[in-house]
């Protein structure tokens, strides 16, 4: 997961950042809940601290759980970070929107996956 970690952030030009990855976290250890991951950051001196639920945890949805998928989602954060909550609701969810489809885009190119959703998804290769 470290070696994961590193690739990632050499990939997003992340080596500034200061974070700590916390894999295999509980729900009760998270803030948000019914999220795969979560991300608690100070931009300022660039540090992070990523959390991602243990598989075990994550449940019934109709998104497979994808660790890797979830650590670019969280990794990407800090990309964008700098914009800030607007406090427009409608704002933040589309930006959020963005990482996501971002992070799927980015892990399928990886993956050598050309066509981006839910089927590509399921094979978590």
């Amino acid at each position: 997961m470290d070696d994961l970690l590193k690739e990632w952030v050499e990939r997003l030009g992340l080596q500034e950042w200061r974070i700590k990855l916390i894999p295999d976290s509980l729900p009760c250890d998270m803030t948000l809940k019914n999220v795969a991951g979560e991300t608690e950051w100070t931009e300022t001196i660039k540090s992070a601290r990523i959390s991602i639920l243990k598989e075990s945890c994550y449940g019934e949805y109709i998104i497979p759980y994808d660790f890797e998928r979830t650590l670019v989602h969280e990794l990407l954060h800090l990309k964008f970070c700098l914009l800030g909550e607007s406090g427009n609701d409608m704002q933040d969810r589309f930006i959020h929107q963005l990482i996501d489809d971002m992070a799927r885009a980015l892990v399928c190119a990886k993956r050598g996956i050309l066509k981006i959703g839910i089927k590509e998804d399921d094979s978590n290769a």
